[in-house]
This record gives C-alpha cells, sequence and structure tokens, in this order.
C-alpha cells in the first residue's frame, strides 16, 4: 500500500512539474521546479562550470520572515556545495504570504571538480528563520563539459528536422497491400 502511495505521489507530482524532481520533505507544497535546459526527461544535464536559473513556484501555509537555501550535488558519494544566488527574500517580498502562490528564481553555479559523465542527484533545501525546512526536493542530474552540451543541442535541433522531414517508408501496411496485389495478378494471370 506504501508502495502504491509513493508511485502514486511520484506520477502527481511528475505530472505537475517541468522537471521530474522527488519531494524531499517541503513543509510547503511544492508545486514546479524548472531547471533551464531540463525538462521531463531524465537525467537534467548539468554542465561543468555553468550557471544555471532554477525557478520553483510552492504554495506557502504558514509565514516565513526569511528564506536561506543550502543546495549540494551527490555524485559517487561526494557532496558537493554549489554557489546560489540571490538569495530568495532578495528576489521575493519577504514575509513570504500565506494566501498566494510564490515564486522565486535563483543562479545555480555548476562546480567545475566533479566527475565528468556522472549520474547523481541534485538537493535543494530551503530554511526559514526559525531553521524549519520549508522547501526541499531532489533531482536526477548527470554531469557534461560545454562541447557535450553543444552536441546534444545541435542532435536534437538535426533529430527535429529529421522528424519533420515527410518519409515516404514502407510500412508493414504498404508492404502487405503490394504484396497481395502483386499475389492477386499473378493469380488473374493465369
Amino acid at each position: 500500500m506504501f508502495f502504491t502511495f509513493l508511485v502514486f505521489h511520484f506520477v502527481i507530482v511528475a505530472a505537475r512539474a517541468s522537471v521530474v524532481f522527488e519531494d524531499c520533505g517541503s513543509a510547503y507544497d511544492l508545486q514546479t521546479v524548472n531547471i533551464q535546459g531540463c525538462g521531463m526527461r531524465m537525467p537534467c544535464f548539468v554542465t561543468l562550470g555553468d550557471r544555471i536559473p532554477v525557478n520553483v513556484r510552492f504554495h506557502a501555509d504558514f509565514v516565513s520572515r526569511q528564506l536561506d537555501q543550502d543546495v549540494i550535488i551527490q555524485i559517487n558519494f561526494v557532496h558537493a556545495r554549489t554557489p546560489v544566488t540571490p538569495e530568495p527574500c532578495e528576489t521575493v517580498m519577504c514575509p513570504v504570504r500565506t494566501d498566494a502562490e510564490t515564486s522565486f528564481t535563483s543562479v545555480m553555479s555548476v562546480p567545475t571538480n566533479m566527475a565528468l559523465n556522472q549520474r547523481g542527484y541534485l538537493q535543494w533545501r530551503v530554511y526559514n528563520e526559525v531553521g524549519q525546512r520549508v522547501l526541499c526536493y531532489q533531482v536526477m542530474v548527470q554531469t557534461q563539459n560545454f562541447v557535450q552540451k553543444f552536441l546534444r543541442h545541435h542532435l536534437a535541433v538535426l533529430d527535429a528536422k529529421i522528424e519533420a522531414i515527410p518519409f515516404l517508408r514502407p510500412s508493414f501496411k504498404t508492404n502487405f497491400f503490394n504484396s497481395t496485389l502483386l499475389l492477386s495478378k499473378l493469380i488473374t494471370k493465369k
């Protein structure tokens, strides 16, 4: 029963977000997580040394007067603290309101001293003035360098162009129809 609940919760969270994320104990109702360059496809590729905007939308059940964030990328049992600017209360009117949806964007600087082409998790935690964790989520990430980012982007563009070309590929139906037509002509010639 608990497993069914977790699967259902994961599906609901994934359906509401542009990035598939796992809520790791948010006190607020975390609605969406948007990471520039990432979509619903996992993992989210993060480029070493890149600065990536991350936007979250949530609904607060109680007032917080100050918000501080703690961001870590965990790869191969290595926890790398990730610099993030600005702090949420620099872009959001604090105290956080309880009668409206709140959104803020921060820019994450991906460390350059991490293993390349490795998968792990980005964990983002936001605490209020009393140290209560009000937002917490994890996203599966994979590291890449700038050359890989460039190639992935251009391959995606090329794939989209190829899919747009109307090929006249023979399908099973057309092959079956042509075979049947040929067979019927051979039979009627006799």
